[in-house]
This record gives C-alpha cells, sequence and structure tokens, in this order.
C-alpha cells in the first residue's frame, strides 16, 4: 500500500506526498497504527502554512491530533493492544509508525469502544485546552476571563462553566461570541479588541477578573488580561504569539508588578502522561474526563467541526484558507483518512 502524508513545502505550498509503504520488523517502543481521522491544529497549522512564524523551517510535516487502529505493537507498550483504537500525536498521515516517546507530544491515549473518531480526534484539542484550567486554583465564587474563542477558547467556556464560576468570553468575530454564549458564557464581548479592556472592567464593576486565560495566540490579547485581572489575579497563557506586535511594555510590567499578579506559560507538555504519587495531574486521567464528556455531548463535536476533507491537496488548501480567513464558516476541519 501507499502511505500519504500531509507536507508543508512552504508559505501557501500544501501538498499529499506519497510513497511506497513497506512494512517492517517494528520497534519495541512503536505501534504501527493505520489512522482514520485527524484533525487540523488551527493555530499550529495555520501559522506554517501562511508564514506566521517567524523562522519557521520547511518542509513540514504537520498534524498531532490523529486516530486509528493500532495494527502492531512493540514489546515495550503497555496497555494497548493490537486492535485498539487510540488518539495518538502523530502527523496527518494514512498509516505510520509511531513512537511517542519521538512525538510532538507524547500521546498514546486507547479510546473506549464507544468513542467515535471524530470526538477522539477532538480530545487531544480538549487535553490542551485543559491547561488552561489545571495550573490555577479555581474557586467557585470566581470570575474567569477567556479571552480568543477558537476551538481552545470555546471549550474553555464549557469546562469552566462546568465548575459554575462566572465567565467572560471575548473574541473580535460575532459569531464566536454567540457561540460562547450558547456553550453557557455569562458575558459576551466581540468587536474592537480596543475596547475589551474596559468592558471587562465595567462587567465586573471595576474589579477585574481573577482569573484571565489568554486563548487567542495574540500578543495584544496578553495586554488585554494583563489590564483586566484584579490584584493578586492569575493570567494563563494558553496561546502561542507568533506575529510581531510593538508596543511600550512598561505599563504592562508596572501593572503586573502593582497589581501583583501570577502569569503562567500554560503549554500542554506541564504534565505527565501518567499519575504520580502525590499528584492527581495527569493527561491520563484528564482524558478519561474529557473523553467521558465528549460521549455524553456535553462537549458536542458538531459544534466544533464544520468540514470534512479528503487526503488531497487542493481540498487541503481550501481548508487551510477557510480556517484563516473564512472563520464566519470554518470552525474545524477533519481528514478523514478512511475515504479512498
Amino acid at each position: 500500500m501507499n502511505q500519504k502524508s500531509v507536507i508543508i513545502r512552504g508559505v501557501k505550498d500544501v501538498g499529499i506526498e506519497s510513497q511506497e509503504f513497506e512494512r517492517r520488523n517494528i520497534g519495541v517502543d512503536e505501534c504501527l497504527i493505520e489512522t482514520e481521522v485527524s484533525l487540523i491544529s488551527p493555530g499550529t497549522e495555520l501559522s506554517r502554512v501562511f508564514g506566521l512564524k517567524q523562522g519557521a523551517t520547511y518542509p513540514v510535516y504537520p498534524g498531532y491530533c490523529s486516530v486509528g487502529q493500532v495494527l502492531e505493537v512493540g514489546d515495550n507498550i503497555d496497555g494497548i493492544t493490537s486492535g485498539d483504537r487510540v488518539l495518538f500525536s502523530g502527523p496527518h498521515s494514512n498509516i505510520q509508525y509511531y513512537d511517542k516517546n519521538k512525538s510532538d507530544g507524547g500521546i498514546l491515549y486507547r479510546l473506549e469502544p464507544e468513542t467515535k473518531a471524530e470526538n477522539g480526534a477532538l480530545l487531544m484539542m480538549s487535553w490542551i485546552a485543559m491547561n488552561g484550567i489545571l495550573p490555577v486554583d479555581v474557586k467557585s465564587q470566581d470570575t474567569v476571563l477567556i479571552n480568543g474563542l477558537g476551538t481552545l477558547g470555546l471549550i474553555l467556556v464549557i469546562l469552566y462553566k462546568q465548575m459554575g464560576v462566572q465567565v467572560i468570553a471575548c473574541d473580535p468575530e460575532e459569531h464566536r461570541a454567540l457561540l460562547a454564549k450558547k456553550f453557557g458564557a455569562d458575558t459576551v464581548l466581540f468587536g474592537s479588541i480596543d475596547t475589551f479592556s474596559r468592558r471587562i472592567m465595567e462587567a465586573t464593576d471595576y474589579e477585574g477578573v481573577n482569573i484571565a486565560v489568554e486563548a487567542s495566540g495574540y500578543s495584544s490579547g496578553i495586554e488585554t488580561c494583563i489590564e483586566a485581572t484584579s490584584y493578586l489575579g492569575t493570567i494563563l497563557l494558553l496561546g502561542s504569539p507568533r506575529t510581531a506586535y510593538e508596543l511600550d511594555v512598561t505599563p504592562m510590567f508596572n501593572a503586573i508588578h502593582t497589581k501583583m499578579l501570577h502569569i503562567i506559560g500554560a503549554m500542554n507538555r506541564r504534565y505527565p502522561y501518567e499519575e504520580s504519587v502525590g499528584s492527581k495531574l495527569s493527561i491520563k486521567r484528564s482524558m478519561k474526563y474529557l473523553e467521558r464528556l465528549l460521549n455524553e455531548g456535553v462537549i458536542n463535536s458538531d459544534d466544533f467541526i464544520s468540514h470534512r476533507v479528503n487526503a488531497d491537496a487542493e481540498e487541503l488548501f481550501k481548508a487551510y484558507d477557510g480556517l484563516m480567513n473564512d472563520k464566519n464558516n470554518y470552525t474545524g476541519v477533519i481528514i478523514d483518512w478512511r475515504k479512498k
């Protein structure tokens, strides 16, 4: 059979690389996995396709939200057997030898039999969103700001409302703000980002929020969070800023100092995969919880996945372009490797 993989050769140059797939003896830390679906990551992949990441090199084999069936298992792999369906952080490809120790993310999670493929792919994004919660001590009386309502931000609205806190959600796009309202946000703001800080302060009787999660990936969002967070508040930087942004940083540094703010880089490599003695914070524990929410429909994949495409270069670029330039219609894109 042929192995087909998505390749980004350069800015706006997306293709499908096809080559003969040769079976070999499996490594002790590997699984051979045939992919069912994979989910495009809007932040990471768009930054490469459209040249937003400064200093990026090419070619790139993107993707880390894949679901597939295990065909073979290496001797060192525990808890996974041939025939299991898994979520794994391998790139967009129809078949691959996967070593989680060498992957970008290191995820190999056995899915429950009832978990549909699209829920499995969205589980990875849900786990990344959880990093906007786990590092902070949340209280039921807290007010939480979520700045940026892409996939991660909207999932965070759902997760924080599960905890019973007040949620303020903001995004320049009206349709995203309305989705946040549908998911339970108490206050939603859209329009000019220059007005967000003032409007958040007004919504909190000028006290500010206790916790702010920056999920947009834009540096201006960090500025908004610093301005809108209360004394002794916490800011979680979930999005990765990639584009240049110029400003006088002294007022921001002054606000951090005088308000005694706690700023946390909430990258999704913060926690171990397995639970360790004395700590309940692990990827596996979180994924079990999130998988249940997905299967119960609390997080509904239909709200997040708008398009399904084949492994075709033209369809893929159209999907990337839609995610970048047509956010009203493109919310999430699944690549279906089951289609021949």
